[in-house]
């Protein structure tokens, strides 16, 4: 079947994903707690031009090492649209694109535009990466995007030196987006490492621009993170991330589930061309996607990347891998006597994607949308803005941590962001025992050594720790100052 409108097709396949994206997007009115952050620097930066390297809210003070081009984009729209309609409507934007640019570079490996279209409808429902970016305002929604679209450049670098600058600049914004971007330099390497095994044909263009940008993405991330690598040193790989919530990192999801949040099709697929490039069939562009597998599968195995952005890093893998399957699959069904059943095949696959891609996205969006903050959870915190002191140290566990500083506009002890935090195992601890402790004069020895003024308890953080109230309150030392479905406890004494 020849497609001679696959570029309506495709436009029909983005607006159809954006619109989804949206719906969800605009079914609640919050965002994701760690999503507060990047809200936070992008109204800053509104304000001020610059990002809040020197925070005195995180960690009750203290300095922040990030890459902040993602906070400059969302900044820039902010500057025209209000934050809370650029936090929905942009992020979702920048991963629907993801849907464009695995469509030109399947293209471009396979030379095959129905396998391409294919490709890039599953793409915009990884179910994975819908879930994650849906109502997150997530550095990974034009991160992820990026990186494949550096694939496309590299791949393109045949057709002309235009494509190496392109690359070059692309790899720059990508670098300043987030650290991750790393992982390519690793695949690219893991790429050199196979061709030289495989003894394929590898240009000496791309050496030079493997090297080159080996040494571009080492120099960007030496100049931000050289103060954290002098602090923690190798553990800054691991972004000083203390253990206990290491191991939480690595149990969101299992084996089974990932498949699921992947995709049987692309899955299974992406199974089946791994082995065909090594062993039958050795197609250099594939074993660039296969690089990229093995290098985020080692990242996986070191714990260097959460399991749920490594598992979306495979699936988007896994769907461009799965194109070459297509065009594989149906270029053996048209040499056979069954070819005049090749578009009942198409409907049959096309089924089984909405059924294994399509469905889970929209199932565990629903499910997302309930991970929110709930607005008892926001009015609770906009009381503290409006009846604390802007100098009040408020305790809450690392999930609330950024919204914390936010929404009330006040310190924590605590947030998910560990670089140069040289005793986040300790407050972890800590923050626990103040919690779940039935001894008042342990709680109140650790409230006084972290300065803190009061205690927010939602019906999510009772969930966590498995609480009802505070065990040791009583009307001497603690006053309960506000009770619509949030708790929040003043503390009224401290241990000299």
């Amino acid at each position: 079947m020849k497609i001679k409108n696959e570029h309506y097709i495709l436009a029909l396949i983005f607006l159809l994903t954006f619109g989804a994206r949206l719906y969800f997007a605009f079914g609640t009115e919050n965002f994701t707690y760690n999503s507060y952050f990047n809200i936070r620097q992008a109204e800053n930066i509104r304000e001020t031009m610059l990002p809040v390297f020197d925070d005195e809210l995180s960690f009750s003070g203290r300095s922040l090492v990030f890459m902040p081009f993602f906070h400059y984009t969302l900044a820039f729209f902010d500057i025209f649209l209000p934050i809370d309609f650029v936090a929905k409507v942009i992020p979702n934007l920048f991963a629907s694109l993801i849907i464009i640019i695995v469509f030109y570079l399947s293209k471009e490996i396979t030379k095959d535009k129905e396998a391409a279209l294919f490709a890039s409808f599953i793409s915009g429902f990884l179910p994975i990466f819908f879930i994650e970016t849906i109502i997150s305002v997530s550095v990974y929604s034009l991160l992820l995007p990026l990186m494949i679209l550096l694939l496309y450049f590299f791949v393109k670098i045949k057709h002309g030196e235009k494509y190496i600058k392109y690359f070059i600049i692309t790899l720059i914004i990508a670098t300043l987006t987030n650290p991750s971007i790393f992982f390519l330099i690793v695949t690219l390497l893991i790429y050199l490492i196979i061709g030289k095994l495989e003894h394929l044909k590898i240009r000496k263009s791309e050496v030079e621009l493997i090297t080159f940008s080996t040494f571009i993405v080492v120099f960007i991330l030496y100049l931000f993170y050289k103060q954290a690598l002098i602090m923690h040193g190798a553990s800054v790989i691991w972004q000083n991330i203390p253990k206990i919530i290491m191991q939480n990192h690595f149990k969101e999801i299992s084996l089974l589930e990932a498949i699921y949040k992947i995709g049987l099709i692309p899955f299974f697929s992406a199974l089946y061309i791994t082995y065909r490039s090594f062993f039958k069939e050795r197609n250099k562009y594939n074993f660039i996607l296969v690089s990229f597998g093995i290098s985020i599968a080692f990242m996986l195995w070191f714990k260097l990347i959460s399991l749920v952005n490594g598992v979306m890093f495979l699936g988007i893998i896994s769907i461009l891998l799965f194109a070459d399957f297509y065009r594989i699959l149906f270029g053996y069904i048209g040499k056979t006597k069954v070819s005049l059943l090749k578009k009942p095949f198409m409907f049959f696959l096309f089924l089984i994607i909405i059924i294994t891609s399509v469905i889970p996205s929209l199932y565990y969006s629903t499910l997302k949308i309930e991970t929110a903050p709930t607005e008892t959870e926001i009015n609770a915190l906009r009381w503290i803005k409006e009846n604390t002191d802007e100098h009040d140290i408020i305790l809450s566990p690392v999930k609330e941590g950024f919204i914390i500083n936010y929404a009330s506009k006040r310190k924590n002890i605590i947030d998910s962001n560990f670089i140069l935090i040289t005793d986040a195992s300790q407050r972890v601890e800590d923050i626990e025992t103040i919690y779940t402790t039935q001894f008042k004069t342990n709680a109140i020895e650790l409230l006084t050594k972290y300065n803190i003024k009061y205690i927010y308890l939602s019906d999510k953080i009772r969930k966590d720790f498995a609480v009802g109230e505070l065990r040791y309150y009583d009307d001497i030392c603690f006053e309960k100052v506000y009770n619509k479905g949030v708790v929040i406890y003043k503390s009224l004494c401290r241990l000299e």
